[in-house]
């Protein structure tokens, strides 16, 4: 039987204070909380699509890392409970909510009215833009009229595909996509000359020209465009799941206050 918010709310605080943190894909974090509405209610299990960096993406041991994998590591362990990522193509993550394949979809997910329509999401925790990125030395890309004409990588159903798919269709841009399962393969054509330009979120080509400075550069962003809104990120959760939905929304709250967002956010976002 269901208890009351309150109740649940006093039970994640409490765990929040005796748990503990372990490491690699399956995580331990304390002991169990059974009424915040997992699947498991031993693991938080959460559905990633590993390999969009600073996001997700794989070190050299074959382990996930990034930011949104240790935002989930961090939320586990103030709900008490272990983590486990399983890696799912971006195409179709959603669906795994609606057949209880995992809790959550911590993926670098935008916020956005249709996907509400079918899913739940947790407060935003990323403010996201969107970006041109190019090679260095290639000639700049400094609006997205400049698109015009241009063969543009991106990866496949994001808010960046739909984004460009809405201009070419209004008649505003004219130029060629070059659609990617993951965006990591859309800069390794850039790198090598096969795409023109990168669309993508802000985060990721911030991410990219922060690492590789020689070979990477921002020749457009959507921040400096006055009157631009911008995207924000957040939790998706299986629809009328309010239990873990307040769960998780109190796990950001605590994380926000007690500074270790800002500490996720300035080690894999600066």
């Amino acid at each position: 039987m269901k208890k009351g918010l309150l109740v649940t709310l006093l039970l994640v605080a409490v765990l929040a204070f005796s748990a503990c943190s372990g490491g690699g894909t399956s995580t331990s974090t304390g002991a169990s909380n059974p009424d915040i509405g997992l699947l498991d209610p031993a693991v938080f299990q959460i559905g990633v699509e590993i390999g969009y960096p600073p996001f997700e993406m794989f070190d050299d041991g074959g382990n996930p890392i990034g930011f949104d994998i240790d935002l989930g590591k961090e939320i586990a362990k103030i709900l008490g409970v272990r983590v486990e990522h399983q890696d799912t193509a971006w195409e179709g993550i959603f669906a795994g909510l609606d057949i209880d394949k995992y809790d959550a979809v911590i993926s670098a997910v935008t916020i956005r009215a249709d996907r509400k329509l079918s899913m739940d999401f947790s407060d935003p925790y990323i403010e996201n833009w969107q970006a041109i990125a190019v090679r260095v030395g290639d000639p700049a890309v400094g609006s997205l009229e400049a698109l015009n004409g241009l063969n543009v990588g991106l990866q496949a159903s994001t808010a960046s595909h739909d984004l460009l798919d809405e201009l070419i269709e209004l008649g505003q841009i004219s130029c060629n996509i070059s659609p990617y399962d993951k965006v990591l393969n859309a800069f390794e054509d850039l790198r090598l000359g096969r795409v023109d330009c990168i669309l993508t979120d802000s985060t990721v080509a911030e991410g990219y020209a922060g690492r590789e400075p020689d070979v990477f550069e921002i020749s457009w962003h959507q921040k400096n465009v006055p009157g631009a809104e911008a995207e924000i990120f957040g939790v998706a959760m299986k629809k009328g799941n309010t239990l873990l939905v307040n769960a998780v929304n109190d796990a950001l709250r605590q994380m926000e206050a007690s500074g270790k967002l800002d500490e996720l956010r300035n080690e894999w976002l600066q």
